[in-house]
């Protein structure tokens, strides 16, 4: 049972996204020789997790306030989306080519829904950190949108896709270098992490489905590239009680 158990649990984190650990994000060819060793670690991991209390209710709402991440949809729509990205993260990239154009057209172009951008690049993705800083820096000159895009349809990410992504956008280049040496940048962006941590959000990509009440967002957290039958129907059950 208990091997049956792990395998499952290795199968859902592989398949629905990026975790904290290492070992699970996108497995290349050149990692082969530590993945033996890594699902050891994971197997005991787990088996002790299974050893603690089983929490027998739905987990606490979760409260976050709107720092002022780039956003679409409108400013009042009754539902909010928050996504804690990560650039590098191949379960991300899944979910804005598979999952993401389907809500933008049913609830964020329509107004039901705003959809929020927070940054959580993963310590183990040496390239995450500086496209994040790269994608502000880019938003900084109004061009934030045409680099988050072109980021997540990339088929790899490297420092000079980046760069190229943010010229072809438009940026003013020498603007644009000036800033991904600023450090409030990445402090932020380390605040955004922090809050992803606070909020029980342990892998990439991370959302939070919330309504707004009074200066705050109350949701709940959703971990993965869920299928997006998944994100209609939280989305429709906060719509359905906003009425």
């Amino acid at each position: 049972m208990r091997k049956l158990s792990f395998l499952i649990t290795v199968s859902v984190f592989y398949l629905l996204g990026c975790t904290t650990q290492p070992g699970i994000s996108g497995m290349s060819a050149s990692q082969g020789e530590t993945i033996l060793a890594e699902l050891r670690d994971l197997k005991r991991l787990i088996i002790e997790q299974q050893s603690a209390p089983k929490p027998t209710a739905e987990a606490a709402p979760v409260k976050l306030s709107d720092s002022g991440n780039f956003s679409l949809g409108a400013a009042d729509a009754p539902v909010t989306l928050f996504e804690f990205a990560d650039y590098q993260c191949p379960f991300c990239k899944r979910f804005h080519e598979s999952s993401f154009p389907e809500l933008k057209t049913k609830y964020i172009d329509t107004g039901k829904v705003r959809y929020v951008v927070r940054d959580m690049p993963l310590s183990f993705h040496d390239k995450a950190m500086p496209a994040a800083i790269a994608t502000r820096c880019a938003g900084a000159q109004g061009k934030f949108w045409p680099v988050f895009n072109a980021l997540f349809a990339a088929q790899a990410l490297s420092a000079e896709l980046t760069h190229q992504v943010a010229i072809q956008a438009g940026v003013n280049e020498k603007l644009f270098e000036a800033c991904l040496t600023n450090p409030s940048i990445s402090k932020s962006i380390e605040a955004d992490i922090a809050e992803a941590e606070r909020l029980g959000v342990t892998g990439t990509p991370g959302f939070i489905i919330a309504e707004r009440q009074g200066s705050e967002f109350v949701g709940s957290v959703l971990l993965g590239a869920q299928p997006v039958s998944v994100f209609i129907d939280k989305i429709n059950s906060l719509l359905e009680a906003h009425k």
